[in-house]
């Protein structure tokens, strides 16, 4: 008797929400609180990814199963603290995809309420909090023997095809992205695409090759067309530089660096011939080494990158070596004895258009200042675009004029870790 006294003071003394059913015994539905429990952790509030600058308070990874943590945390520049942008939280995402096994990413901000911002960047953030970095991670499938790529394929989600599988697919059939640290000859303030706008150390090897005038035309003394004349320049450049600055909604990026070229000849220059019949032989060394130091500032206009910038040095006296009319030689049959075609600084600018990551198109103006024949070449950026690898550059001088052909190849390095 006291026990079942005592099991139905327990009974009564338990909230509705929480008794027991026992066998036989059912509760109503409207005597107990449905109480529903998120297994998910609490972000914070979604915030819109283009819109910034932000102060960083945390950063999270999650889908990712074989790629490292400590590999994952050192591709991205996010800590604790430092004011991002838009373009900061791209670059990271960019720079998370190169890691080897990623398919995609892609990142997420949440503003955390219990995390004010610091008072010095309280006139700078869009947020009156610090937020959380939270980067989603999909990895490439692992093809073990006897399965086949399809059906990890298949397995995807809809939205994880569009997001990640397409971009991967059309990555592969584009082919690598290319380098725009450079245009042809002359450099842009970016890095390399994927880091263009990320302040750093950039080198790139140039390997420039103008095999020969294509057409020309020239009045020195009666007018004179050229054609198809072999030219045989090679310029091995080597250009070294930092970004002082990041690309913001209105500053341009800007990068100082300095330029080292080798430049020598596969064949003979072209021979000089007046109109009457004398021929002079431009005697000027297979082999010269020109160098610069520049600065360069860019700037992303409707999506064509453009590039201003000034180089001090003797890197601008490449332009005369395209064309027999600048030799001591000819430069004295023609009037200007006891002069040479050099120059002490150059201007430059390129504007530059990615059809997509792989097909750029564009051109550069390179104006050696103080030259004589006052000349200019114009460099084309199409070959690839065309699916040819070949380009055109356009020389122009006081007296005439030539149409180049030219190969061209660049490679970028960057310093590890960075």
């Amino acid at each position: 008797m006291k026990l079942l006294l005592a099991l139905f003071a327990l009974l009564a003394a338990t909230p509705a929400c929480a008794q027991l059913s026992l066998p036989g015994f059912g509760v109503a539905a409207s005597t107990v609180d449905a109480v529903v429990i998120s297994s998910t952790p609490y972000t914070g509030i979604l915030l819109p990814g283009d819109r910034g600058p932000w102060v960083v308070g945390e950063t999270r990874f999650t889908g990712y199963v074989n790629v490292s943590e400590y590999a994952l945390q050192n591709r991205i520049r996010a800590r604790r603290g430092v004011l991002y942008t838009p373009s900061d939280v791209t670059g990271d995402v960019r720079e998370i995809q190169t890691l080897p096994g990623v398919l995609s990413a892609r990142a997420d901000l949440y503003a955390q309420p219990n995390m004010p911002v610091p008072e010095n960047y309280n006139g700078i953030s869009v947020s009156t909090m610090m937020v959380r970095i939270v980067y989603t991670i999909e990895e490439k499938p692992l093809i073990l023997p006897g399965l086949k790529a399809g059906a990890t394929e298949a397995a995807q989600t809809p939205q994880t095809q569009q997001a990640g599988g397409a971009q991967g697919k059309t990555a592969a059939k584009q082919g690598p992205p290319v380098s725009v640290s450079g245009v042809v000859f002359t450099p842009t303030a970016y890095r390399g695409l994927g880091r263009e706008n990320r302040p750093g150390l950039g080198l790139d090897v140039n390997t420039l090759y103008y095999i020969g005038r294509l057409y020309g035309k020239n009045d020195y003394s009666t007018r004179k067309t050229n054609y198809i004349d072999r030219i045989g320049q090679w310029f091995v450049c080597i250009d070294g530089k930092m970004q002082v600055q990041t690309e913001g909604q209105y500053r341009p990026a800007v990068a100082a660096g300095a330029m080292g070229i080798f430049a020598f000849r596969d064949a003979p220059q072209p021979s000089y011939q007046s109109s009457f019949n004398v021929t002079v032989k431009p005697t000027e060394k297979s082999s010269k080494q020109m160098a610069g130091a520049y600065m360069v500032a860019s700037k992303k206009v409707y999506n064509v990158r453009t590039s201003l910038g000034y180089m001090q040095g003797s890197a601008g006296d490449m332009t005369a070596s395209l064309s027999e009319f600048f030799a001591k030689e000819s430069l004295n049959f023609n009037g200007h004895p006891n002069q040479s075609a050099t120059s002490k600084s150059t201007f430059f600018a390129s504007a530059l258009y990615m059809v997509n990551p792989s097909y750029p198109i564009g051109f550069e103006l390179v104006k050696p200042n103080g030259m004589v024949l006052n000349p200019y070449l114009i460099n084309f950026k199409l070959g690839r675009f065309l699916r040819l690898n070949f380009d055109l550059a356009y020389l122009k001088f006081r007296g005439g004029w030539d149409l180049l052909g030219s190969f061209h190849f660049r490679f970028t390095q960057f310093p590890k870790g960075k």
